[in-house]
């Protein structure tokens, strides 16, 4: 496989850990594109969706084992008590949609830090970043502040750079619960 966009890199990812899942979320439904992806690698899991916009979830597929909620992900405990095996976010704006309607990153860094908390061990957590455009370089900055505190003896933070790429190209961070 040539990696050469985050969408093949977090596609291969998913492969990994999404085929021994049980319960994922797709924090930032937007298309549903991740949410269609992880139900394809493993039928037999459980995806909660979630997505701000309404016209989102309105235009997502029925799927018997997709629950896609309009809600922020920062809620996401609201609709399951079950321990997390995979988790996705996909930064910034929805493609195609209204730029101005971008994710926050406080919003953001609350939600992962009760995710982490229900992360099972091995678990894992993708985080594309568009930093391309002005909230998406100020929301990746303020994220990965967060990301570096994270204690190592409990999680392993890993960045996904396309280094000779020009202006601000994505990148992805994978957050996996070791202990």
């Amino acid at each position: 496989m040539i990696y050469n966009n985050t969408k093949t890199l977090v596609e291969s990812l998913m492969k990994e850990k999404v085929s021994t899942s049980k319960i994922c979320l797709d924090m930032t439904f937007g298309n549903g594109n991740d949410s269609y992806k992880m139900l394809s690698i493993n039928e037999n899991i459980e995806v909660y969706g979630f997505d701000v916009q309404k016209s989102c979830i309105d235009n997502a597929r029925k799927i018997d084992n997709l629950k896609v909620i309009n809600d922020s992900h920062l809620n996401f405990e609201k609709y399951t008590n079950e321990k997390i095996d995979f988790a996705v976010f996909n930064l910034g704006y929805l493609p195609g949609g209204d730029k101005n309607i971008t994710t926050d990153y406080d919003t953001v860094i609350k939600a992962l830090d009760k995710l982490l908390k229900v992360l099972n061990i091995e678990g894992q957590i993708v985080i594309t970043f568009y930093p391309g455009h002005k909230p998406g370089f100020e929301e990746s900055i303020n994220i990965i502040e967060f990301l570096k505190k994270l204690n190592q003896k409990e999680f392993n933070v890993i960045r996904y750079d396309f280094i000779n790429q020009i202006n601000n190209p994505p990148f992805v961070c994978l957050i996996e619960r070791i202990k």
